[in-house]
């Protein structure tokens, strides 16, 4: 399949320096695709996005091509976010200290419904240009759930914009600040979450995937660590009344001790596990009960996908799965090659169709970081993956699918929300299993059926 590129070319001027690399005769060499942003040093237009504004795509992915998560950060806030208008800005912005995975990864469920806060990145006791520059083009008018904050800052060390009204957020620790960030949102909402993610405080790349939940749902994310649960951490799930609580990771990462000390305070306590962060993200991706998880097993959704080399990318990308996105958090380990679990689950969700391709539901991959962190070929390979491709299926043909049901579409203005996209819920046993194949609709590879009538990501 050749490779194929596109470049948007939004307000901010982008030049095509070079395709390095071409000399190789060898077959297999990827030519390096090298952007120079001109203009980087000079001061953009107070209309324009950040350079990071996502500027490479293939049919099926985009990339938000940040050298570091400052820069990933406030090119995922400009897309999701154009600031054209009042219709489509947020009321708040969350800011998080570069160095602060675990505050990062807490604070992504500010911006779930309840107050909708993308977040963006500090440095030490200073706001990096590109995010001084895209909080003003946000200009956030502050939120009613945050008492009228217009800036949520995550931790006593985050600097105070000037001019700006603002929360903070304060704890001694990740445990505790955790805990703050979940009665901050808890009040924002109106009451707690009725589920809680349980991540490692310790180990970054497996806690990553609970970023993009706890912006899409609203749910808690508290740390613990690996064989004791903190005080802290056990005072917060004790305010949220016996909740039930999903442990991200194998024992190795949260151990029986922890599971079994959950049991005081917990529900329903369950794990999603893999042997390593890239599986037990893709677990993730499949999991549910009807209540809690993604479920994603059939086509037609987005998807997000980050390195475990950066960890705080999972924090900014957090916005990406809200506001009619709703991608669940994908990782690789490796910038130059796809790991084999999540090449093998992007086969098992890729889209298909029979006869009419116009019928056919579509998957989108948001790539988070430049290409030291994930290369071109690999961004080639996953939009192959993600393509919408012709399938054959045993015995007799299936009926082109039936038009949408216009009832079935959401009408009126406004974003979409987490309790407007709910699918209805399967069985609650917490399954990642696929659905049987169908003989109503389109079916994708390995007899996964496609879903059917509107619903296209957008």
């Amino acid at each position: 399949m050749p490779q194929r590129l596109l470049l948007l070319f939004a307000t901010v001027p982008l030049a095509l320096a070079a395709l390095a690399g071409c000399g190789s005769e060898e077959q297999g060499d990827a030519p390096e695709l090298i952007l120079e942003r001109a203009g980087d040093e000079a001061d953009a237009p107070g209309d324009a996005p950040p350079p990071t504004f996502p500027n490479t795509a293939t049919p099926n992915t985009i990339r938000v091509a940040g050298r570091d998560a400052t820069e990933d950060a406030a090119g995922v806030a400009a897309a999701v976010f154009p600031a054209t208008s009042d219709d489509d800005r947020p009321d708040a912005v969350a800011l998080v200290d570069e160095d602060d995975w675990q505050g990062g990864v807490a604070a992504a469920v500010l911006a779930s419904d309840a107050i909708g806060a993308p977040i963006l990145l500090t440095e030490g006791d200073e706001v990096p240009a590109v995010t001084a520059g895209t909080l003003a083009r946000l200009d956030p008018p502050g939120s009613a759930a945050a008492d009228g904050a217009e800036v949520i800052r995550i931790g006593d060390s985050v600097p105070r914009p000037d001019g700006r009204e603002d929360a903070v957020i304060s704890g001694a620790d990740p445990f505790e600040l955790a805990a703050e960030i979940d009665r901050f949102s808890a009040e924002a909402a109106g009451e707690p979450s009725e589920n809680v993610v349980l991540a490692s405080a310790e180990e970054a790349a497996f806690a990553m995937p609970a970023a993009a939940w706890a912006a899409r749902s609203g749910d808690a994310v508290l740390f613990t660590e690996k064989d004791a649960l903190p005080e802290a951490t056990i005072a917060a799930l004790e305010e949220h009344d016996r909740p039930d609580v999903y442990m991200l990771g194998p024992e190795s990462v949260i151990s029986e001790t922890v599971e079994g000390e959950l049991d005081d305070v917990a529900g329903k306590v369950k794990r999603i596990e893999g042997e390593d962060p890239v599986e037990t993200a893709v677990e993730f991706a499949r999991y549910d009960t009807g209540s809690f998880g993604w479920g994603l097993v059939t086509p037609g959704h987005n998807f997000t996908l980050a390195s475990t080399s950066r960890p705080l990318d999972a924090a900014v990308a957090a916005t990406l799965a809200t506001n009619g996105t709703f991608a669940p958090l994908l990782l690789t380990d490796d910038a130059t090659e796809l790991p084999s679990a999540l090449r093998g689950y992007l086969l098992d969700v890729q889209p298909g169709f029979e006869e009419n391709p116009n019928r056919g539901v579509y998957n989108r991959v948001w790539i988070l970081g430049d290409q030291a962190t994930l290369s071109l070929a690999v961004q080639s390979e996953v939009d192959e993956l993600t393509e919408l491709i012709p399938v054959e299926v045993d015995g007799e043909p299936v009926d082109d699918a039936a038009p949408p049901d216009d009832s079935s579409s959401s009408s009126g203005g406004g974003r979409q929300t987490f309790e407007d996209s709910a699918d209805d819920p399967p069985p609650d046993d917490g399954s990642t299993d696929p659905l049987p194949p169908s003989d109503d609709g389109p079916v994708g590879p390995g007899g996964i059926p496609a879903p059917q009538g509107p619903g296209v990501p957008p």
